[in-house]
């Protein structure tokens, strides 16, 4: 206990955060990791470059790297991050309470709700990030922006015409094949 106590006037979270914060953790190494790991995951994931996990971490490293040179870089996720924390913390907290609601008959009519409240969210984030940096604020987009809200809102009224609805028995063969993931955290399987 004594030591405990020694230790913690020394120590503190916050310290080790201002001490990350002033040496560029958070400005440049974990926005290069996230550009690094994205890019080399594409280039393993898809095999576009052949197998050699060599060439794919250099050129993923080289492109991180490279694309921390600008601040703007910095800048961009250093808003963009903590917007897409909230808009998660958003999504789970309507997930949590929209478990009072869901069960295995009807949870397949739940997830396209889930689904275009993700997208609308991440279209806040972006739409939110991008103001930030006046890009909405240029000539092209005060002269334009009419037409762009009009070309979404048409593809949004005509994009579920194109989708063909699924049969009753392609319903119930998914509902058969398909299992909740988060039925057993429940405690019970249910019936």
């Amino acid at each position: 206990m004594m030591m405990t106590s020694m230790f913690m006037p020394f120590f503190s979270l916050h310290d080790l955060y201002s001490q990350w914060e002033t040496s560029g953790v958070f400005d440049f190494l974990l926005p290069a990791l996230l550009i690094f790991a994205v890019i080399f995951g594409i280039l393993t994931s898809t095999g576009v470059l052949g197998a050699n996990r060599g060439v794919n971490f250099v050129i993923a490293a080289t492109s991180a790297l490279m694309a921390m040179r600008l601040q703007i870089v910095s800048d961009f996720f250093g808003l963009l991050l903590p917007g897409l924390g909230i808009g998660v913390a958003v999504l789970v907290t309507v997930l949590i309470l929209s478990g009072l609601f869901l069960q295995k008959a009807n949870w397949r009519q739940w997830m396209p709700t889930f689904f275009w409240g993700g997208v609308v969210i991440g279209l806040i984030i972006v739409i939110s990030v991008l103001n930030s940096f006046a890009w909405f604020g240029s000539v092209w987009w005060q002269v334009n922006w009419v037409s762009v809200v009009w070309i979404v809102v048409i593809v949004a009224i005509l994009a579920p015409l194109f989708v063909t609805p699924k049969t009753e028995n392609e319903k119930e063969w998914e509902n058969q094949n398909f299992e909740i993931p988060f039925v057993n955290l429940r405690g019970k399987k249910e019936e």
